[in-house]
């Protein structure tokens, strides 16, 4: 299920962090020993497990004395007694972990209890479950090194046979893949009896791929095989993803949906910002469709992208926990494109975009954080990783070009630590500064509080005697120059769909997930209030023929909009259940009528230290917005000592910085009457969503909802 993780410690340097004690070494081994306390060591920054895809942890290693031995994963705590001193021996911790711990969670470990005893560890082994293929031949998605492909298993030797009338210009793709160690596979291919394709794969830990030409066959209908045999009966094989494409015509356009993370609108020159962060942008939005007032449904990621992909509310999909995934009456759009005979791939750079979130539903392939990490170089990528996200998607799409796909691309350019490359970072800031600024930015980042990134307020930044004016335009001057450093990705991401000769019969919708603040509400980062800063994301629409007519639509919209809009622009089906509407009528100038309300949420964070610093992280929050107005509501105001009412008139503030509710009580009133019945609706539609087994809405109740507004679609 996942890749097996050993540290051997054979080399008299480590990864690993000291937490407590001393750290040193022996020949082959790590040595600890306690100082008054007991010795603690945490794996590396950068290993980044979903431990509940792991069974077990094996630890070898020696100690001169303590009686327990003890490991720590997020609130999870495993122990045991330690066997004799002076004997080598190995202690195992079963795992038994079933969903998803918080993400990017460390394990710790403290081999001895004794304050001064030394302990020395020989290696430290995170050991994958197994999955099992119980029948002759089935289909499972698998991880190879964190990309997931749709695959078909057989247990060798094993024959699978298509008839099928090969296309002109036919190609075969297909991936491979084995299971076992030492225990290699012969993967092969026939069409009526003649070999096509033969290889012997022997790598466990990454796939392989073909590209088989076809086209001698064209047009006549031939019995594809597809053939494994391996030394050892009944060894598994991997058929992923086999694909017959054809160079000719389609009718069918590309989709390409790129994810900014954490760009606020206003700081694209989009946008009418006054720094040029966004050329590129710019210049496609001035051939394509711009969305003026898209307001995000979340203002993090992980909720925020779930409500993209399934086009629910925030509300709705309930997704609050790090560990929560999309109910599983939920339809993701990679389900509705893939039946629509897409092939659908998602390749992010954040991981709350990927399975533990359950957003791997309808992806023939995704590649996860881990895989772009891999590609990045600090040295080069600093804190960007969308040249990185470039290094896998560009060979996807060379391979892929010849038929009509749905690309998701998740960069995190814009986000914190705000560490812009070489060539970018002095565009907007001295970098003869940046040390510094890294340097006071960690300490900050260092607060056991979401936000991602550091979060911290002027008069915090003024406590540590540090000039928070300095400080705040430091941060905001490489944030700047990560979004031109973003824009330049996306512009040689375009350009290579130009130069496969695809760009011009592929749709292309940028978009956001939340923005960030800087002090403009009293905070930094992002995830804790529903200001206008954090919840006005970026929406733009591009191609030739779908959309041919440029034009800026400054009706207010929502991110839940794009998956109806989407599938409205390409003819195909709007599932019955989705929030979000098409936007179709808008995008071709035609009169439009919003059915539902405007909405962005956010809740009580699920840790408690969260809710130390910054006040609105004790209450629920909601917010209904439409061209005039917008009103925030917090349903436990009196233990934030907050307004629970806030109203601000969007013709004059749209950064909401004066609150007006007492001078417009009817206003207020409304608001709060459609914000109680729109709390109800989507707690109904919540129930029959599900959050264990998928159940299915009646048609009755569809059209009663969708009468209601609650339900989108088609206009």
């Amino acid at each position: 299920m996942a890749p097996r993780l050993v540290w051997d410690f054979n080399q008299p340097q480590t990864d690993w962090k000291l937490l407590r004690g001393r750290m040193g070494f022996r020949p082959g081994e790590l040595a600890l020993k306690g100082e008054g306390s007991t010795p603690v060591i945490v794996s590396p920054d950068k290993t980044t497990i979903d431990w509940s895809r792991y069974e077990s942890i094996l630890i070898r290693m020696i100690h001169e004395g303590g009686n327990e031995i003890k490991l720590k994963i997020g609130p999870r705590e495993l122990k045991q007694k330690l066997g004799p001193r002076l004997q080598y021996q190995v202690y195992r911790f079963d795992l038994n972990i079933t969903v998803p711990i918080r993400y990017n969670v460390p394990l710790a470990v403290m081999p001895t209890d004794d304050l001064n005893a030394i302990a020395s560890i020989d290696s430290i082994e995170i050991v994958p479950r197994k999955i099992t293929f119980a029948q002759a031949a089935g289909r499972q998605v698998i991880s190879k090194r964190e990309e997931y492909r749709n695959t078909l298993y057989v247990h060798s030797p094993s024959t699978i046979a298509f008839q099928v009338t090969i296309p002109k210009e036919a190609r075969l793709h297909f991936g491979m893949g084995t299971t076992e160690k030492n225990s290699p596979v012969k993967f092969r291919v026939t069409a009526d009896s003649n070999e096509v394709y033969s290889k012997t794969a022997t790598d466990t830990g990454a796939w392989q791929d073909a590209d088989v030409d076809l086209s001698s066959l064209s047009g006549r209908n031939v019995k594809l095989i597809f053939e494994t045999s391996a030394e050892k009966q009944g060894t598994v094989a991997l058929w992923a993803n086999p694909l017959l494409t054809t160079k000719a015509l389609r009718n069918r356009p590309n989709v390409l949906v790129y994810m900014i993370d954490t760009m606020r609108a206003d700081h694209s020159s989009l946008y009418f910002y006054a720094r040029y962060t966004t050329p590129f942008l710019k210049k496609l939005g001035a051939q394509g469709v711009v969305f003026d007032d898209c307001q995000v449904q979340a203002t993090w990621t992980k909720p925020s992208t779930a409500s993209l992909l399934t086009s629910l509310y925030s509300f709705t999909h309930g997704m609050i926990h790090d560990s929560d995934t999309i109910p599983p009456g939920a339809t993701t759009f990679a389900e509705q494109l893939r039946t629509a005979g897409y092939v659908t791939a998602s390749i992010i750079a954040n991981q709350f975009a990927g399975h533990i979130s359950g957003l791997q539903r309808g992806f023939d392939y995704l590649a996860e954080w881990a895989v772009v990490q891999r590609y990045r170089k600090d040295a080069e990528d600093r804190g960007t990783d969308s040249a990185a996200l470039n290094k896998i998607l560009f060979p996807w799409l060379e391979q892929h070009r010849d038929e009509p796909f749905f690309l998701y691309a998740h960069a995190t350019d814009p986000h914190a630590p705000y560490r812009p490359p070489a060539g970018f970072e002095e565009k907007f800031a001295n970098p003869a500064d940046t040390p510094a600024f890294n340097r006071i930015y960690k300490t900050f980042a260092g607060h056991d509080q979401y936000g991602g990134g550091a979060v911290v307020s002027r008069a915090g930044v003024s406590r540590t005697g540090i000039n928070p004016e300095r400080f705040i335009h430091q941060a905001i001057d490489r944030y700047d120059g990560e979004i031109l450093h973003n824009d330049w990705s996306l512009e040689q991401l375009v350009n290579k769909l130009k130069q496969l000769g695809i760009l011009d019969n592929t749709l292309i919708v940028v978009v956001s997930d939340h923005g960030e603040e800087f002090w403009e509400h009293g905070w930094t980062a992002h995830g804790h209030s529903l200001y206008q800063e954090l919840t006005h994301g970026v929406f733009v629409m591009w191609n030739p023929k779908l959309l041919p007519v440029p034009r800026r639509v400054a009706e207010p919209v929502q991110l839940i909009d794009v998956m109806p809009t989407v599938l409205d622009l390409l003819g195909l089906r709007i599932p019955d259940v989705v929030e979000g509407q098409s936007l179709g009528r808008l995008a071709r100038g035609r009169p439009f009528q919003r059915k539902g309300p405007v909405m962005t949420s956010r809740f009580v964070p699920p840790r408690a230290s969260a809710t130390a610093l910054i006040p609105e992280n004790k209450t629920d929050t909601f917010a209904l917005l439409d061209a005039g107005w917008k009103l925030i509501y917090r349903d436990k105001a009196k233990q934030t000592h907050m307004n629970p009412v806030e109203l601000y008139d969007r013709h004059t503030d749209r950064g909401d910085l004066t609150n007006v509710a007492a001078a417009h009580p009817q206003e207020v009133d409304q608001r709060m009457a459609e914000i109680t019945k729109w709390i109800d609706a989507q707690t109904r539609l919540r129930n029959f969503l599900g959050r264990g087994a998928k159940s299915t809405l009646d048609q009755q109740t569809i059209e009663q909802l969708r009468s209601l507004g609650y339900l989108g679609g088609k206009q």
